[in-house]
C-alpha cells in the first residue's frame, strides 16, 4: 500500500510558509477508500487551497494519479481549525440605532420591494468548475 499521507505532506510542506505546522493524517474508509486531512497553521490555509482552488485540486489530481494504480480512491481534505463558522460570517450585523421614519408618509410613486420583479434562481456551479470540489471542514477543539 502506498503512503499517500506522506505524499501529501512532502507537497504541501514544501508550498506553505510554516511547515513544522503540518500535520497530515489518513483515515480509512470503506473498502479501498481513505481520506487525507491536512492541519495546518491558518495563515497557510489560503496557499493550500490556492486561487480557485487549483493548488488544493492539483494536489488532489497528483494523489489520484498516484491511487489508480493500487485501484484505490483517495480523498484530500483541508481542516481549517481557526475560520469562523460559516453561518456567522455571512451574517449582517443589526442596526439598532436606526431612525424611526414614522412621521413621514411614505410616497406613492416610489417602488416598494413587493413591486420588484422576483430574482431570477441562482445556477448551481459545474461539477467540472474547480471551486465545485473544494472542501475545507472545520474542527472543533
Amino acid at each position: 500500500m502506498t503512503d499517500y499521507a506522506g505524499l501529501v505532506e512532502y507537497i504541501v510542506q514544501n508550498m506553505v510558509d510554516h511547515p513544522d505546522a503540518v500535520v497530515v493524517e489518513a483515515a480509512p474508509g470503506r473498502g479501498r477508500s481513505q481520506t487525507i486531512e491536512i492541519s495546518l497553521d491558518p495563515e497557510d490555509v489560503g496557499r493550500v487551497i490556492g486561487k480557485g482552488g487549483r493548488n488544493i485540486e492539483a494536489i488532489r489530481a497528483v494523489v489520484k494519479a498516484a491511487s489508480i494504480k493500487d485501484h484505490e480512491r483517495v480523498n484530500v481534505e483541508v481542516l481549517a481549525d481557526d475560520l469562523p463558522p460559516a453561518d456567522q460570517a455571512d451574517e449582517e450585523p443589526e442596526v439598532t440605532d436606526a431612525p424611526e421614519a414614522a412621521d413621514e408618509p411614505e410616497a406613492a410613486d416610489e417602488p416598494t420591494d413587493a413591486d420588484a420583479p422576483a430574482a431570477p434562481p441562482v445556477a448551481e456551479a459545474d461539477d467540472a468548475s474547480p471551486e465545485a470540489d473544494v472542501s475545507v471542514r472545520e474542527t472543533a477543539e
